[in-house]
Order: structure tokens, then C-alpha cells, then sequence
């Protein structure tokens, strides 16, 4: 028997004040992973934007690692790939991955974030589950051909790439550069790869 199921009436708050905890933790984590990349976060940074003692990041999740590891898996999936037409689809994405005002949940699920923290191993795991999920299987089934899930992938690695060198690097030349401007550059580079190349007809 758990604490929680030995805890009578008079308990009752203080589950309520532990889920609550627990999921201002969880919001915390997922807003700095958007603000500065999985790598960046620390458990500390955790709790003080939670306004939580740090040693419950390891009291309800074990470690700073689990936690990523839920903050990112309770990320809703991106609807944009399926609701955006495709000659508009790279801009779209790439000005939401980019975009400081974007909710945390947005920002956190894009394909730089992901990448950034991708040297812990159990978030690279969950980093390549939700890419493949949300990005790869999404737009191959959008791209059609032979080919679709590779081109489907390149897609992703120039849009991460870019974002990631604006966003997490800070590059001279992308990081100043103004976002239409590099929007538009990415669209002309990725368009060749929106292509059913066995047909030789853009996708729809």
C-alpha cells in the first residue's frame, strides 16, 4: 500500500498540493527547454521558475533527466504539418520554431529543441520517436513517392539545422538575419525536396 492510498480525508489537499507541484515542475522545464535548448536546463532552474525547493524535482521524478523526459513526452504533437498547405509548410514551421511569443508547448516540441538536447541518451530517444511521429510519418504521407520519408527527413534536418543555429548557436549571419529574409531562403531550398521526384509533380 502507497502513501497516498494510506492517506485519509485530511490528506486530500496535500495530494492535490503534490499534483500541483508536480505539474508546475513539469510547465517549468517545459518553458526553459523552449527558451534555451534541453542541454541548458537545470534542475535548479527548474524550481526556482516554479517556485519549487529543488529537491522535489528528484522527490517526484528520480532525476533531472526523467523529467525532460516527461516534460517533452507531454508535448502535443504539431497539427501544422497537416493543416498547412505544402509550398507554405517550411515557412510556417520554421517561423513557429522561431517565434519567442509561441506557447512553451510549441516551442519545446520543435525539431531544433529536440535536437539541441539530443546527447542525453532518454531524450534522444524521445527526441527521435517525436520527430519520426510528429515530422517524418506526417509529411511523408503528405509527400508521396518512393522516397518520401528520406525527402521527408531532409526537410527536417534543414529546418532543425537552420533554427538550431538561430536559436540555440546564435550565428552571426542567421541569428542577425531578418526572419522573412531567411524564411524565404529555406523555402526556395527545401521546394526541390516537396517534389514526388518519380512523377515529377509537387506534392499537395
Amino acid at each position: 500500500m502507497t502513501e497516498d492510498d494510506q492517506a485519509g480525508p485530511a490528506d486530500g489537499p496535500r495530494r492535490r498540493d503534490a499534483a500541483a507541484t508536480r505539474e508546475a515542475l513539469l510547465s517549468a522545464a517545459r518553458s526553459l527547454i523552449a527558451r534555451n535548448g534541453v542541454a541548458a536546463v537545470s534542475t535548479r532552474d527548474v524550481a526556482a521558475a516554479a517556485g519549487a525547493n529543488q529537491a522535489l524535482v528528484y522527490r517526484y521524478f528520480g532525476s533531472k533527466e526523467a523529467l525532460l523526459v516527461e516534460a517533452l513526452a507531454q508535448t502535443e504533437p504539431d497539427s501544422t504539418i497537416a493543416d498547412t498547405p505544402l509550398p507554405d509548410l517550411p515557412h510556417t514551421l520554421l517561423r513557429r520554431a522561431l517565434d519567442p511569443d509561441a506557447p512553451a508547448e510549441t516551442r519545446a516540441s520543435s525539431m531544433a529543441t529536440l535536437v539541441a538536447g539530443a546527447g542525453q541518451e532518454l531524450v534522444r530517444t524521445i527526441a527521435r520517436d517525436r520527430i519520426h511521429a510528429g515530422f517524418t510519418t506526417q509529411l511523408a504521407g503528405r509527400l508521396g513517392g518512393a522516397d518520401a520519408e528520406l525527402r521527408a527527413e531532409l526537410v527536417a534536418a534543414l529546418l532543425a539545422g537552420v533554427a538550431s543555429l538561430r536559436d540555440q548557436i546564435g550565428t552571426r549571419a542567421i541569428a542577425g538575419a531578418d526572419l522573412d529574409l531567411l524564411a524565404g531562403y529555406v523555402d526556395r531550398m527545401v521546394a526541390p525536396l516537396l517534389v514526388d521526384s518519380t512523377h515529377g509533380r509537387a506534392s499537395t
